[in-house]
C-alpha cells in the first residue's frame, strides 16, 4: 500500500472504508481515549487518514498532532477538522525516522496494516520515538480470529437457514483461500488489496519487542452489517472485531 493508494481512497473514504469511531459499538476507543486525556495533554495520530478521530482527540486533549503520508486525505482531516487545537504534517512512517515532538499520547488506529513487516516496523519505530517517558500508546489493528469466525458464522447461517444463505463449508473454504495471501504472515486481500491482520498474541510481543508494555487489551466490536450482507435477525452474539491494545512507553 503506497501513497497513491492511499489518495485514490480520499474522496469515498467515508463510505469504502470502516471508520471506528463511528461503528465502534461499545465505545471502546471513544472510552480509552477519554481517560486518557487531560487539559494539559498533548496526543499524536499517527496515520490519522481523513481525520475521523480529531473531532473526539480536541474534545479530550490539550493539543493533537495529526500525521499522514497521503497528502488528499490529510487534505480531508482538515476540512473536517478545523480546531485551532491541532496541527497536520505529512510524513511517511514506514520508514521508522525519529519524529520531531513528543506527546504523552500516541494514537495509531488501523495504521499497521501494511502487508510488509518492515514498514510495519518502521510504524513502530516511529511511534515509540514520539512518546514521552511514562507516555501511553492506543494501538486498533485487524484481528486475524475475527477472519475466521466471520466465516464460521458464515457456516452457521447456511446450516440454521438453508440455501442460499450463508456458505457452505467448501464455499467457505474457496472463498477464504481466495482471499489469503499468506496464512503465515497474516495478510488478506480486502478490496483486492493484501493488508495485514494480526493475532492477539503476536501483536503483544510485536509491541513489547518496540518497548511498548501492554497494559489492557480490548476488542472494538462492529456490527454484523459490516461483514454480512442481509444478516439475519436471529444472529447474535459476539460479532467481528478489532483488537485495541493500551500500552505504556
Amino acid at each position: 500500500m503506497d501513497r497513491d493508494y492511499w489518495d485514490s481512497q480520499a474522496e469515498g473514504y467515508e463510505r469504502n472504508l470502516l471508520e471506528i469511531v463511528r461503528e465502534d459499538q461499545a465505545g471502546a476507543l471513544s472510552e480509552e481515549l477519554a481517560a486518557l486525556g487531560g487539559p494539559e495533554r498533548r496526543v499524536a495520530d499517527l496515520g490519522c487518514g481523513p481525520g475521523s478521530l480529531l473531532p473526539l482527540l480536541v474534545r479530550h486533549f490539550r493539543e493533537v498532532i495529526a500525521v499522514d503520508y497521503a497528502k488528499q486525505l490529510l487534505d480531508l482531516a482538515r476540512q473536517r477538522c478545523r480546531s485551532p487545537k491541532v496541527s497536520y504534517a505529512c510524513c511517511d512512517l514506514s520508514r521508522g525516522q525519529e519524529l520531531p515532538f513528543r506527546v504523552e499520547v500516541a494514537c495509531c488506529i488501523n495504521a499497521l496494516i501494511d502487508p510488509v513487516c518492515r514498514k510495519r516496523h518502521g510504524m513502530l519505530r516511529s511511534l515509540r520515538s514520539v512518546i514521552e517517558p511514562g507516555g501511553t500508546s492506543v494501538i486498533v489493528v485487524p484481528a486475524l480470529e475475527s477472519v475466521f469466525h466471520v466465516y464460521h458464522t458464515l457456516m452457521r447461517i447456511r446450516e440454521r437457514s438453508g440455501r442460499p444463505h450463508g456458505l457452505s463449508r467448501g464455499d467457505a473454504e474457496r472463498a477464504l483461500e481466495g482471499e489469503m495471501v499468506s496464512f503465515a504472515e497474516g495478510v488478506i486481500r480486502v478490496g483486492g488489496v493484501p493488508t495485514k491482520y494480526w493475532m492477539c498474541e503476536e501483536l503483544t510481543t510485536t509491541l513489547e519487542d518496540h518497548g511498548l508494555r501492554p497494559r489492557r487489551v480490548r476488542r472494538v466490536e462492529y456490527p454484523w452489517t459490516e461483514e454480512i450482507e442481509h444478516a439475519p435477525g436471529w444472529l447474535e452474539g459476539q460479532g467481528p472485531w478489532d483488537w485495541l491494545v493500551v500500552c505504556e512507553a
